[in-house]
């Protein structure tokens, strides 16, 4: 008797690293999460031990061992050139966690869990940015290095240094000032600069400036609503650019916005965007993906072995995932097995 195979999913980010489990069927079984395994350096080793650890988590959530995987996606932040992939893809095999793997830049989970189309753009804003393309002639092209402004870190910085020039009268006056003292512990704008020019302010507490943001330019901050404005008109750039580039202007097609910064309150990033793109590409439609990355991740394995992601697979996937909190991009310290509420 055969015994049944399941497929992996996984999402390594900046900030944190996800899998998620599934049998043929779409209903998920284990996941599990981690740090942020991006790296951009020539030895990928390191965030790769937290990758294997976090799919390991998963398999034992599961119960299963990596035999009983059929095939596993690893769509990965930093996988960008194509020695990239080569490097993570033997250490991954090398630690058998799968029959059979595939590493593919993380943004084309992203694209894969907003559109079912068979060709369309991606942008993704979480910590980093990227951006991809599936052409109609069926190239992949992800950004990956080119695409060099973008997401919470800028945010961050750009609602920082905009506190440092209204402190200093090189720029208005913003309510952001509070917003960030408060957030970082400070009491004036010169002890909080001094510690960022010392290094003594973490990347952790830089990224939880990005939120803030949105709040105040709903609240009516222009400062705030600039740096938004700043932002919309580069991701937005990236997707024209890779429109452009594949011949896709004058076509009917999605542009997935994937990654926690387009979960920012208020309108004003992503109609920015959906009117930078209306001029250039009349006939493209934005989308919000149904799914997390980690799940087009899935999807993408489930691709690769011939499994057809029906309506009925993808309400199972839909009904067994772990809770919100799984998801959380500002608890990216630290593995949590999935667990069942």
């Amino acid at each position: 008797m055969m015994l049944p195979l399941y497929y992996l999913g996984v999402d390594g980010g900046g900030t944190k690293t996800l899998a998620v489990i599934a049998d043929a069927a779409g209903h998920i079984v284990g996941a599990s999460r981690g740090p942020g395994s991006n790296w951009t350096e020539d030895d990928p080793s390191e965030p790769m031990a937290v990758v294997v650890d976090v799919t390991r988590a998963a398999l034992s959530d599961a119960g299963l061992a990596s035999e009983d995987i059929a095939l596993g996606v690893f769509a990965l932040s930093g996988a960008d050139w194509p020695e990239d992939h080569t490097r993570r893809e033997v250490i991954l095999r090398k630690a058998d966690l799968a029959r059979d793997l595939r590493v593919k830049n993380d943004s084309f989970a992203g694209l894969r869990a907003g559109t079912r189309d068979p060709f369309g753009v991606v942008v993704l804003a979480g910590t980093e940015r990227n951006a991809a393309v599936i052409a109609p002639d069926g190239r992949e092209i992800a950004l990956g290095y080119y695409a060099t402004y973008g997401g919470a870190k800028t945010i961050a910085a750009e609602a920082l240094d905009a506190v440092v020039r209204a402190e200093a009268g090189l720029g208005p006056p913003t309510a952001l000032t509070s917003i960030v003292l408060n957030a970082l512990g400070f009491d004036t704008v010169e002890g909080m600069f001094r510690a960022l020019l010392g290094g003594r302010i973490t990347e952790a507490d830089r990224l939880r400036l990005c939120p803030p943001v949105f709040e105040v330019a709903l609240a009516g901050d222009a400062v705030a609503a600039d740096i938004l404005i700043k932002q919309a008109l580069a991701l937005s750039g990236y997707a024209i650019a890779l429109a452009r580039r594949c011949d896709m202007l004058d076509l009917a097609f999605d542009v997935v916005l994937s990654g926690s910064v387009f979960k920012g309150v208020g309108p004003l990033l992503i109609e920015t965007i959906t009117r930078e793109l209306a001029r250039a590409a009349p006939w493209a439609r934005i989308v919000r993906p149904a799914f997390e990355p980690v799940v087009g991740s899935l999807l993408l394995a489930c691709d690769a072995a011939g499994i057809a992601v029906t309506e009925s697979v993808l309400a199972n996937v839909a009904a067994t995932l772990p809770s919100d909190s799984f998801f959380d991009t500002q608890d990216g310290r630290g593995y949590r097995p999935m667990g069942r509420a």
